[in-house]
């Protein structure tokens, strides 16, 4: 066992307890910085800032707050609520208790104004004239005067009460000039009643006197709020995630801050290797009713509320929504469109006028809300109404889903068997580009119908597009009462499907003890006779990570299968043919590649494309890129139309790295699952080896560890062991590549021990044990021989070029190494083959320049040292400099100390320090943290 506690890093800096919230003054700190000095400079008294629910308006008040007070202004703040409009003078009240008098007759002065107010108050509220006198304000102005420079923060001011609003034309023009001055919020969309509109008045009227402005608080935009969701998440956002979230919150910051914490909790939005991806195939969760952006409309009153909640659904109808929601509601017709009009100017809703009245959601997000609000029956008869209305013709949704979705949620409310017609066929339109719908749509289908035959084939559609779009669990649950509900309806080739869909699900979902019992015959036998059993249950052995046993009962049972139906005799050989290559045994691989007609399922074009996309994955697997592509090309298959793990095992072979780095995060953040999981991890270690390269070491190990688990898990050991070898904890790499290597050789695996037995192979040498080294040369031989690859091959003529001094070894690995043309293998080759002496200036020049091109800013840094002490140039001072200063943000973003730092560089504590002190003073960045939150959002890329 390997103990890496030593070589964690510290967890990268976060920012300061008492630092405020880094989305809460998001994309408004501009704003605050001009509010303060426009309120200092007092040239106009009256500052109203206007901004929707959400908006942020009372965030911004609060940090003006702070930014005065630092500048030793006097601050008063208050915050006005919806009833206190009904009573006189009360804003004016508070605003005199907020304001503390400096001496014994200050405060005499003070409370006698309060006692005016008071009094004025009453008398207003008794239904007095409700006249105030003349010198009430400058009074009033002259008690304030005396503290000035101070400064008034309103919050929520279109509350005000209309008594107090009166003075305000009075107190502005007194406060001109006088070092005073009033910054207040106003919410826009609210229906104002009377006083709010007097109020408005008055500001407008100071506005164009010039004693007055309006400073809008506008939503954010794309790159606000990208760079919001980077400040939240601590990651880089997914374009596709950016997209989708401001779309549905239109920029509003309260709505997206809500989001991104609903979407974390609910595992929808996922942080790899610190980016963060949103999750395709699940659903969104809705903001809950009592965020402040549904719960603004219940301010509205009940009516509205009831109409907002019909719109949700029926908003896509248009002027029928009118007819249908009076219908729902029992409100009348005048009634409803009384409240859409409130809505709209409340800014819930946009209404477009012309030959069509069409409304739609401001923000999408409060559309979902308010639907996932609904009661269960409320949205069936909303629902029913809707589709009912669009089947007769009377309404015409702009949208082609809009009919399936209302279908799916009308229940009992429609006509079964029609409704359930519908939504089969346009889930099978659906079924591979809209997961989210098709599962929906299926589940309804399969909810109402009656008829066996509809049900039966509703269930092996909803297993199949369940495990399509990685929803495993309800494909497991499927497929398994596809199998013992429908077995009747199912023929030999449906039944030995839905079964391969039923194992991979269990595997996904890590129900070992029901995949053992069908692996060993003791569950209830699968459908379509012996062969089918037979092949389901060696994949059931394959799934738990018992290669080996998959294989050897596939082998005994080979004549019993292979005559059977064409699907489960071609699935019976993939899956022999994958557990050979894993095993070391690629024979029957290479006999399908050869003849492709021995595959039988030639009639099922989805067979042939899953054939073909097998052949390209194990060729990947085994690093045979120019063979993988030449299956693509006589295939007819596309690089799109590969799993994601293919196409970023693809990219890497390519030398495309960050495109594959990107494939591959995005792929552990989906969850993706393939009934073919060894990519999985050959594409972790290969994304962790880009990342190791580029000096992301702790992300590295990081991501290694989001996939652990499963079977092949040795080819992790490997790629962690870079990360020691990295650090110079060479003893410890070593040991982690013995431990993985024992791990294969008990499990049989023979995939994926290559390389490792070339770098055990050199670790041995480099500490003088001759023997190990020359057994791992041994080993690495028969590997070379049991998988006939180019890569086994180079890694075993190298491990005998530094072992044996074999130098015509080495010679033939450079030469094999650029007959493949994969850019990563050929660096290694030829930095290897320099080091045991071949042709080493050429070779490491050239490797230097690979690894340039790949960006392996690590690697650079090492051969930099290695061409040095070889007597050969390095090209590019310059460019060495600024890439020494790249690596070392990076580790210090890591989290990695000068100790760590020292050692990747081959230098000194001393002289790193030094390293740090000049790059803090050339960023701009004061600390170390700083520099870490810069680098982990994105903003600063070295």
């Amino acid at each position: 066992m390997v103990d890496s506690s030593r070589w964690e890093p510290r967890p990268a800096p976060a920012p300061e307890q008492d630092e405020p919230s880094v989305t809460s003054m998001f994309g408004r700190r501009a704003l605050v910085e001009r509010l303060r000095s426009g309120a200092l400079s007092g040239r106009v008294p009256l500052t109203v800032l206007t901004g929707e629910v959400g908006s942020g308006r009372s965030a911004v008040l609060s940090a003006l707050a702070g930014e005065l007070a630092a500048a030793e202004a006097r601050v008063v703040s208050v915050r006005v609520g919806e009833h206190e409009r009904t009573t006189p003078y009360g804003l004016l009240y508070r605003l005199l208790t907020a304001v503390e008098p400096s001496g014994r007759g200050k405060r005499a002065d003070r409370d006698s104004v309060l006692g005016l107010v008071a009094r004025l108050s009453a008398d207003a509220a008794r239904g007095g004239s409700g006249e105030v006198p003349a010198q009430l304000a400058n009074t009033v102005f002259s008690l304030v005067r005396a503290h000035a420079p101070l400064t008034v923060l309103i919050d929520d001011a279109q509350w005000v009460d209309g008594a107090t609003a009166s003075l305000l034309d009075r107190f502005v023009r007194l406060f001109a000039g006088q070092g005073c001055a009033i910054v207040a919020t106003w919410r826009l969309g609210r229906s104002a009643e009377s006083d709010g509109r007097r109020l408005a008045g008055e500001v407008e009227r100071l506005v164009a006197d010039g004693l007055a402005r309006h400073v809008p608080l506008r939503p954010l935009t794309r790159a606000q709020s990208a760079e919001f969701l980077a400040e939240s998440v601590r990651a880089v956002p997914d374009a596709e995630l950016v997209d989708r979230l401001h779309a549905a919150t239109r920029g509003n910051p309260a709505a997206l801050r809500s989001m991104v914490e609903l979407h974390q909790q609910a595992g929808v939005l996922r942080v790899v290797d610190r980016h963060a991806y949103i999750r395709s195939g699940v659903e969104w969760p809705p903001l809950p009713e009592r965020h402040p952006l549904p719960a603004s409309i219940h301010e509205a009153g009940a009516v509205c509320w009831s109409v907002a909640r019909a719109m949700a659904v029926l908003a896509p109808l248009g002027e029928s929504a009118v007819g249908l929601a009076a219908e729902a509601l029992d409100l009348t017709a005048e009634t409803v469109r009384a409240a859409l009009d409130a809505l709209v100017a409340d800014r819930v809703l946009v209404g477009s006028r012309g030959a069509r009245q069409r409304w739609r959601f401001r923000i999408p997000a409060v559309r979902d809300a308010l639907e996932a609000c609904l009661g269960p029956y409320e949205r069936r008869r909303f629902c029913a109404l809707a589709a009912t209305a669009v089947w007769n013709g009377a309404a015409e949704p702009g949208d082609e889903h809009f009919l399936p979705d209302r279908l799916a949620d009308a229940g009992a409310l429609v006509d079964p068997d029609r409704s359930a017609e519908l939504l089969l066929a346009r889930s099978g339109e659906v079924m591979f580009t809209d997961g989210l719908r098709a599962v929906r749509w299926l589940r309804a289908v399969v909810d109402r119908v009656v008829d066996p035959g509809q049900r039966a084939v509703a269930m092996r559609m909803y297993s199949a597009v369940c495990g399509i779009h990685s929803r495993m669990a309800e494909a497991a649950d499927g497929a398994r009462a596809t199998l013992a509900e429908h077995a009747d309806r199912l023929s030999v080739e449906m039944a030995q499907e839905i079964a391969i869909v039923y194992v991979n699900g269990l595997a996904a979902c890590e129900r070992w003890s029901e995949l053992d019992r069908l692996a060993s015959g003791e569950a209830p036998p699968v459908p379509g006779g012996r062969a089918n059993e037979l092949v389901t249950r060696g994949f059931a052995l394959i799934m738990q990570g018992r290669w080996g046993e998959g294989a050897r009962l596939l082998e005994r049972n080979w004549q019993l299968w292979s005559g059977a139906n064409p699907v489960t005799a071609d699935l019976g050989d993939m899956f022999r043919g994958g557990a050979g290559v894993v095993l070391g045994r690629p024979e029957v691989l290479r006999r399908f590649l050869r003849d492709p007609g021995l595959w039988r399922s030639w009639d099922f074009p989805q067979h042939r494309f899953e054939q073909a996309r097998y052949e390209v994955n194990m060729l990947l697997l085994l690093g045979e890129l120019d063979e993988a592509m030449r299956v693509l090309d006589a295939r007819g298959l596309t690089v799109e139309q590969l799993q994601s793990s293919d196409r970023s095992l693809l990219r890497l072979l390519w030398g495309q790295h960050s495109a594959a780095l990107d494939i591959a995060r995005r792929s552990i953040a989906e969850g993706s699952y393939s009934a073919r999981p060894l990519a999985l991890m050959a594409m972790a270690r290969d994304a962790a080896g880009v990342l190791i390269g580029r000096g992301w070491l702790s992300r590295a190990r990081q991501l290694t560890g989001m996939v652990r688990g499963r079977p092949l898990d040795h080819v992790l050991d490997h790629a962690d062991a870079w990360v020691l070898h990295a650090l110079g904890d060479h003893a410890e790499a070593d040991e982690l590549l013995r431990s993985g290597l024992r791990s294969a050789d008990e499990n049989g695996f023979v995939l994926g021990t290559e390389w490792m037995w070339a770098d055990l192979a050199a670790g041995e040498w480099a500490r003088g044990d001759v023997a190990a080294a020359e057994e791992c040369v041994r080993r690495g031989g028969l590997v070379a021989e049991a998988l006939g690859t180019g890569r086994a091959e180079i890694a075993w003529l190298l491990s005998r070029a530094l072992v044996h001094g074999d130098r015509q070894a080495g010679r033939e690995a450079v030469r094999l190494a650029r007959q493949r043309a994969i850019p990563d293998e050929m660096a290694w080759t030829f930095f290897r083959a320099a080091r045991s002496g071949v042709d080493t200036s050429r070779l490491l020049s050239e490797a230097y320049e690979l690894f340039g091109e790949l960006d392996a800013l690590l690697w650079r840094a090492r051969m930099r040292r290695v061409m040095r002490e070889h007597d050969v140039s390095v090209p590019g001072r310059g460019a060495s400099t600024a890439e020494n200063e790249r690596l070392l943000a990076v580790l210090v973003t890591e989290g990695w100390g000068n100790r760590q730092l020292a050692t990747v560089f081959g230098t000194s504590e001393k002289s790193v320090e030094g390293r740090l002190t000049r790059m803090f003073a050339r960023t701009g960045y004061r600390s170390r943290v700083e520099l870490a939150a810069a680098m982990l959002t994105g903003r600063f890329r070295p």
